[in-house]
């Protein structure tokens, strides 16, 4: 299966190593017929998946390929648009449209790891083009360019100091029952917050099922259309309203609330803020769940956590040569095991994180030569002076952190074609490749 994976590392390299680069022409329309598929490809899904949006769904939306791979293809899709923006008024209005375009489907798509990259990206375009300019301007921009982080910083502070905000109900002063007359379960150390009200407080489940399946065909001990917890959902769901867990707060959803519940929305704001608003308060919740109850199970975030204590734990019994690759999953398994790890069976994954998955690998020794083996092509044949293959690897290198990019075969792709374009194949006239043939040069040619 890895073979097949790493196919189009030994496909693509050893061809466009070894024949003579591409003319700026050819490489110009490899890469915006690349560009233009990715934003097409967006539309198509957004014709077929756009009703996911309306109960605060994202990763259906990519129905050709992972949303996370898809984010990777969109940021260097706006890097391609950007640097070959070309001469005529027109070609120049469409690249600053598609551009607009695949920033507006990374937001919904709720990819904060995709925005990170634009945001580098930027930065570095910015820094570029300041470097130029006469010394106010030059420092003008780096002062501006530290200033970003610390907006970015200060957002995210504010939406957690928000999403945390006090509920006003005394944790002390709760009803013992329901109207209904049935002892209420209420959680008083570990609450959590939903929407800024308390989520395990004032819960008579004998109540809240018998008045839920009453309302939908789904069992309220069963699972969501998403595959959670239904009566988790549930109890998200009406904690969100600000209503109680029992029969009073089953009676106050309407019809278009219970069908949003059937679909796993677990609150009544999804939908209503922006999708980076909310995919940062869903990153709270879960994060502030797994502190609570110990559980990272289907939060993504959250497992990403416990897959890298795993895999350090991994790599320091295994420093120099690591366990092989045929010993990586394995030795997963074997750790999880002998840690008692709270995650289920079926997300006992491996790192998520490509220089992790190396180290685990290959050991210290098979990492800094993988890291080289990256590096020193690049450095020979001067790609760091290219600005596309700044962003591309820009891109790259972060995915590299959250995901095991090079162990799936569109994340391998990703990496052999567009590192063998950029840096074997990459034409000598690189001013040609961005701006496009000056008028008349294609009849001339």
């Amino acid at each position: 299966d890895l073979c097949r994976i790493l196919l189009p590392v030994i496909a693509f390299t050893p061809v466009l190593a070894s024949v003579p680069p591409l003319r700026a022409r050819e490489l110009r329309t490899v890469l915006l017929l690349g560009a233009w598929s990715t934003v097409a490809s967006t539309l198509v899904c957004l014709a077929l998946r756009g009703e996911v949006l309306a109960v605060g769904g994202y990763r259906e939306l990519s129905i050709f390929i992972s949303h996370i791979r898809l984010a990777l293809l969109l940021c260097f899709s706006a890097a391609v648009f950007a640097v070959m923006a070309g001469r005529s008024a027109l070609s120049r209005l469409a690249h600053m449209l598609a551009i607009a375009w695949c920033i507006v489907f990374l937001a919904l798509l709720r990819s904060l790891p995709g925005f990170a990259m634009l945001a580098v990206m930027a930065a570095y375009g910015i820094w570029r083009w300041g470097a130029e300019r006469g010394v106010a301007v030059r420092w003008s921009v780096r002062a501006a360019l530290l200033l970003i982080p610390l907006a970015a910083a200060a957002w995210a502070y504010g939406v957690a100091k928000e999403f945390r905000r006090g509920d006003a109900t005394d944790l002390a002063l709760l009803d013992e029952r329901s109207a209904g007359g049935e002892y209420y379960y209420h959680d008083r150390e570990r609450p959590l917050l939903e929407n800024g009200h308390y989520v395990w407080i004032n819960v008579a489940d004998s109540e809240l099922m018998r008045g839920w399946e009453r309302r939908s065909a789904l069992r309220y001990h069963g699972v969501d259309a998403r595959g959670d917890t239904l009566r988790h959902t549930l109890v998200r769901y009406l904690a969100s309203k600000g209503l109680r867990k029992d029969s009073t707060g089953i009676l106050q959803l309407s019809g278009e609330d219970v069908r949003r519940v059937e679909n796993g929305v677990p609150s009544a704001e999804a939908g209503h803020k922006g999708p980076l608003r909310a995919r940062l308060e869903q990153i709270l919740y879960e994060w502030d769940e797994y502190k609570a109850t110990g559980d990272a199970s289907g939060h993504s975030t959250a497992m990403r956590r416990e897959f890298a204590r795993t895999g350090w734990a991994i790599a320091r019994e295994h420093p120099l040569i690591g366990t092989g690759t045929g010993g990586t999953r394995p030795a997963f398994a074997e750790m999880y095991a002998r840690t008692a790890s709270t995650l289920d069976a079926r997300w006992r994954l491996r790192a998520h994180d490509q220089y992790l998955t190396l180290l685990i690998s290959f050991g210290f020794t098979g990492l800094l030569w993988s890291l080289f083996s990256w590096w020193w092509p690049a450095h020979r044949k001067g790609a760091f002076r290219r600005p596309l293959f700044v962003c591309w690897a820009v891109i790259f290198s972060l995915s590299c952190l959250g995901e095991d990019t090079l162990e799936t075969q569109p994340g391998a792709t990703f990496f052999a074609l567009f590192y063998a374009l950029l840096v074997f194949a990459y034409p000598v006239d690189a001013i040609s490749v961005q701006a496009g043939p000056a008028p008349g040069a294609e009849r001339s040619a």
